[in-house]
Order: C-alpha cells, then structure tokens, then sequence
C-alpha cells in the first residue's frame, strides 16, 4: 500500500480502527522495530512512566541498571551529551534506576560503550557521595 491509496481509503470514512492500524503499518518504512530476543547493554527503550529513553547499563542478578536520557538542553540533571550516532541529541541525566526485565519500546542502540562504562561510573560516584 502507498500514500495515495490510504488517503482513498480514509476519505470513505467507514473503517474500524484495527483496519487503520492495519494500513498505516503495511505502509512503507512504517512498521515498528522489533524488539531484541535477548537485551544486551547499550540497548535503548522507551520508559512507559518518564517517557523518555533510557539505555541498559549493566547487567545485575537482580535486573538491568538504567540510565535516563533527555532531549532538553537546559535540563538541570544533565551529567554529559550522548556520543552516538542515534541520540547524538540527547543527554545523559544524573537518574539511575534498575529494572528486572526492560519495559517499553525498543528504540536502538546505543552504540558507544565507552562512553556507557564513563556514565556508569559518574553516576556510581554521584550515588555514593
């Protein structure tokens, strides 16, 4: 299906949400990013409270330690901008928290692991002061 062709069918206006859904995934480059089998570090998803990205850290016993992104340069909880090719836009803030299994949207990877090891250690470091 084609631009052109949903825009037919949306102006006869008799069609049931899940036909919607249907025709906006089967258009092209439309359809969600799967989410990975098995998370690994550096994979980015989307908090479902915060509603900002968050990139798995470390990987405990317990569950995934986490770091929050944000899109906002004057966030007064920036710790240092994000060097990667996909959130090269975003910064890392100053909130940790843990996870048993990610939630959310799978968005990407984070594909800078050193600079993953540097903020695991900031924040550490700001959590123990």
């Amino acid at each position: 299906m084609d631009k052109s062709l949903l825009l037919q069918k949306l102006a006869n206006k008799q069609y049931s949400h899940e036909q919607l859904l249907g025709w906006v995934n089967s258009l092209p480059g439309s359809n969600k990013r799967l989410a990975p089998v098995e998370y690994k570090v550096g994979d980015v998803c989307m908090h479902g409270a915060f509603l900002h990205p968050y990139v798995l850290l470390e990987k405990t016993e317990q569950g995934w330690i986490c770091g929050l992104l944000t899109s906002e340069p004057k966030c007064p909880e920036i710790l240092e901008q994000c060097k990667s090719r996909f959130f090269s836009e975003n910064y890392f803030t100053k909130i940790l928290f843990t996870y048993g299994d990610p939630q959310g949207a799978y968005m990407a990877p984070f594909d800078n692991p050193a600079q993953l090891k540097s903020v695991l250690k900031k924040l550490k470091t700001i959590l123990t002061n």
